[in-house]
C-alpha cells in the first residue's frame, strides 16, 4: 500500500474524529487533587470506542486511590502486533487540568463544542487531540490491512497532571516497558508541528508555609502577620534565584530556569483579622546543568534570616520534584523515524527543542528508552478557551499513520 493511500484513509474519518473528541472532552477527567472525580468514565468511553473500531487486544491497568469514585484510576493499554519484536509506545494522557474561572470561557469548558475549525473544551489540545489522533492512526493502519513494522502499544494514562503516581509511574512499575523500546510523548510541540523536543528541564513544585500570630487588624503590632511576610518573602527569593540562576540554553522556550509564583491559599473570609498563617507555592523549571539541591539551600537560607528578622515560622517542601532526564538523541532512531512522518505530511523540516518539563518522556529515558515529544498545537494548553485545530487532529493521525507502519508502505 503506498503512503499516500495510507493518508487518504485517515482524511476519511474527520467526522469521526472530530465527533470522538468531542464526546471525549464531555466526560469531566479532572483528577482528585482538584476536586475532580478522577479518569474512570472517560476511560470507559474510550475502551467501548476502541472495541468499536475494531481493537481486540486491550488492558486496563488499575492503581488504588481511595480519593475517586470507585476506588480505582485506569490506565489504558491498545496493543497491535508488528512484523519484528521491537516495540513503539505512544503515551497520552486521560486527565486534565481544571477550568479555572468559568466566566474566562467563551464556550463551556466541558462541552467539546466545534466553532470555525477548532474543538473547544478543557482538554483538547492537553492531550486529547493527540490521543485521538494517535487511535484513528493505528486504526487506520490495521482497517488498510497493513502490519505495523513494530508492536504498536497506545498508553492512555491517568495523573499525568499531578506527578505521574497512578499513571505511568505505576506501568513502569509493573515493568510493561524496557530498554530498546521506542516511545512517542505527544503532549508538547508548537503550531507547525516542526518542533521534536529531546530535553526537559527538571521540575519542583514548592510548597511554602508561613506561620505568624494572629491578631485584630486594628491592632497589628500584636501579632505577626503571615500575609505580608508571605509577600515579602516571595519576591525576595524569587530575585535571588533569579540573579544566581542565570544560565541559558537557547534549546529550550523560554531559554533560562524560570522561578514562578502560582498558588495562593485562602487565608482566612474577612478582612478585620491578620492573618497567623499564610500557604502558596512556586512552580520551578530549572535547567539541566543546575542541581535542585542548589535552589532548594537559597529557599533555606533566605527562610532563615525572615524567621530571625520577623519572628516568624517558614516551612518549606517540595510536593514534586524530578530531576532532568538525560537527552534524547537527534540522531535516535525514534526521532529519525518520526522526522521522517512528519516531513512526509507536513512538508517540514523537525528540528530539536527543550521544554519546560513534567511530560511521560522523562521516566523513559531515565530507564534508558528513547523518547521524543511531539505534537501541533495551538498552544491553548490550561487556558480558558482551550482548543485544538481539526486541521491538526487530522493530520497528526496521517503522521501516526505513517509512523506505524513503517517500512510496511510505500513511499510515495
Amino acid at each position: 500500500m503506498k503512503a499516500s493511500s495510507l493518508t487518504s484513509a485517515v482524511a476519511k474519518d474527520e467526522k469521526a474524529m472530530v465527533d470522538s473528541l468531542c464526546s471525549m472532552l464531555r466526560i469531566n477527567a479532572v483528577g482528585p487533587e482538584s476536586g475532580g472525580p478522577g479518569e474512570a468514565a472517560r476511560a470507559e468511553f474510550l475502551v467501548g470506542l476502541a472495541k468499536t473500531l475494531g481493537f481486540k487486544t486491550i488492558e486496563i491497568h488499575e492503581s488504588l486511590d481511595k480519593r475517586v469514585p470507585g476506588g480505582k484510576r485506569p490506565n489504558i493499554i491498545i496493543r497491535v502486533k508488528g512484523s519484528t519484536n521491537r516495540n513503539l509506545w505512544v503515551v497520552t494522557h486521560m486527565d486534565t487540568v481544571p477550568e479555572g474561572d468559568p466566566k474566562a470561557w467563551k464556550y463551556p469548558p466541558f462541552e467539546g463544542k466545534v466553532v470555525d475549525g477548532r474543538i473547544f473544551g478543557r482538554g483538547s489540545e492537553d492531550n486529547g487531540q493527540e490521543l485521538i489522533s494517535s487511535l484513528y492512526g493505528l486504526k487506520t493502519v490495521v482497517a488498510a490491512g497493513v502490519t505495523p513494522e513494530y508492536n504498536i502499544g497506545l498508553v492512555f494514562v491517568c495523573d499525568e497532571e499531578h506527578g505521574n503516581t497512578h499513571g505511568i509511574d505505576f506501568l513502569i512499575g509493573k515493568k510493561l516497558f524496557k530498554k530498546g523500546d521506542l516511545a512517542v510523548v505527544p503532549d508538547h510541540g508548537q503550531p507547525d508541528g516542526a518542533s521534536i523536543s529531546v530535553v526537559e528541564k527538571s521540575i519542583a513544585w514548592v510548597e511554602v508555609e508561613v506561620i505568624g500570630k494572629q491578631t485584630h487588624g486594628s491592632t497589628p503590632e500584636k501579632g505577626i502577620n503571615a500575609f505580608e511576610i508571605s509577600a515579602r518573602f516571595l519576591v525576595d527569593v524569587s530575585d535571588r534565584l533569579r540573579k544566581r540562576f542565570t544560565k541559558t540554553d537557547e534549546l529550550f522556550e523560554p531559554p533560562v530556569s524560570t522561578f514562578t509564583p502560582t498558588r495562593c491559599d485562602s487565608n482566612g473570609l474577612n478582612s478585620n483579622t491578620v492573618p497567623g498563617r499564610q500557604t502558596f507555592s512556586f512552580d520551578f523549571r530549572v535547567l539541566p546543568e543546575y542541581n535542585l539541591d542548589d535552589i532548594l539551600d537559597v529557599l533555606k537560607k533566605t527562610a532563615k534570616e525572615w524567621e530571625a528578622s520577623t519572628g516568624a515560622k517558614i516551612n518549606i517542601g517540595f510536593s514534586q520534584a524530578a530531576v532532568a532526564a538525560p537527552r534524547t538523541p537527534m540522531d535516535s532512531e525514534v526521532v529519525v523515524r518520526l522526522s521522517k512522518a512528519i516531513e512526509a505530511v507536513r512538508g517540514v523540516k523537525p528540528h530539536p527543542m527543550g521544554i519546560g518539563g513534567g511530560t511521560c518522556a522523562a521516566p523513559f529515558r531515565r530507564m534508558g528508552i528513547e523518547a521524543a515529544v511531539w505534537s501541533t498545537i495551538s498552544e491553548t494548553a490550561h487556558d480558558a478557551n482551550e482548543y485544538a485545530n481539526v486541521k491538526d487532529l487530522v493530520d497528526d493521525a496521517k503522521v501516526y499513520a505513517l509512523l506505524f507502519a513503517g517500512k510496511n508502505v510505500e513511499q510515495s
